[in-house]
This record gives C-alpha cells, structure tokens and sequence, in this order.
C-alpha cells in the first residue's frame, strides 16, 4: 500500500534549512543531489511506511507509534496514520539525538 506522503511544517522547514546549508557550504549541484536522495528514499519508503522500524529512542520511552528512515547521516521521523505518512522531524544523526528528540517531545513537536 502507498501512502500519501504529508509533510509537517517543522520538517519541512528542517530540510529547508539542511539543503541551505549544504548550497551555502559545498554548492547547488551538491544540494540538489542531496534534496533528491532525501525525496527519493522518502517516496520509496511511502510504500511501506507502516511496516518500517519504529524509533528506538522513542520506543524506549513509549512512543511506539513515530517510525525512523535512516538516510545517512539525517534521520527522517514521521509517522502513519490511514494510508498517509506524515514527515515530523529530519534530524542530523551526527548531533545529540537524545536531547533534541527530548525537547521536540516537551514542544508537543513529535505526538
């Protein structure tokens, strides 16, 4: 089953923000590249949204329902909900997970 991909304003303005930087940094070409893996990996992803790892570091607190796409080396949480899949987070897996999950969660920015 395909799900209808949704994106949540606080994700879309983190990829706004991821893709800015890399242009800034190392250029257009580099960033669009990158823009199309992330949009790519997320389109196939849809497919299956469902049955995809939920976050262990979610889980571990009793969120069951936020899965994770490892796209190396950002980390895309959404969640599913009837046949959508709706994009809340892409978090750089390089910075400190555990606290920027924390205050997203204390931000009501990941229920």
């Amino acid at each position: 089953m395909k799900y209808e991909i949704i994106w949540s304003k606080d994700a879309g303005d983190e990829l706004a923000e991821i893709i800015s930087y890399i242009k800034y940094n190392t250029g257009k070409i580099t960033a669009e590249k990158i823009y199309l893996k992330i949009m790519n990996e997320i389109k196939r992803a849809s497919e299956n949204a469902a049955g995809r790892r939920i976050a262990p570091l979610l889980k571990k607190i009793g969120i069951n329902y936020i899965h994770q796409l490892n796209i190396n080396p950002w980390i895309i949480y959404y969640k599913t909900e009837k046949n959508k899949m709706e994009i809340i987070s892409i978090i750089d897996g390089r910075r400190n997970l555990e606290e920027i999950l924390y205050k997203k969660i204390l931000d009501r920015k990941m229920t």
